[in-house]
């Protein structure tokens, strides 16, 4: 069941406390996890907490 969210945009730090995982893991493996990340400046990723609810919930059926 989908969680909703919002447009919040999450750091990888706020991710990583919502998985229960290192930061480090985040970072090392988004892209192969094809997480939806939206770019804010050249060096800044960050990803919509609606998009985190909905990629979450897809891997966690």
């Amino acid at each position: 069941m989908a969680r909703g969210g919002s447009s919040v945009l999450l750091s990888f730090e706020t991710i990583a406390e919502r998985m229960e995982i290192p930061k480090r893991t985040v970072l090392d493996n988004y892209r192969s996890w094809d997480m939806p990340v939206v770019r804010v400046s050249d060096r800044i990723l960050r990803v919509r907490e609606r998009d985190f609810e909905k990629w979450l919930d897809a891997r966690t059926e």
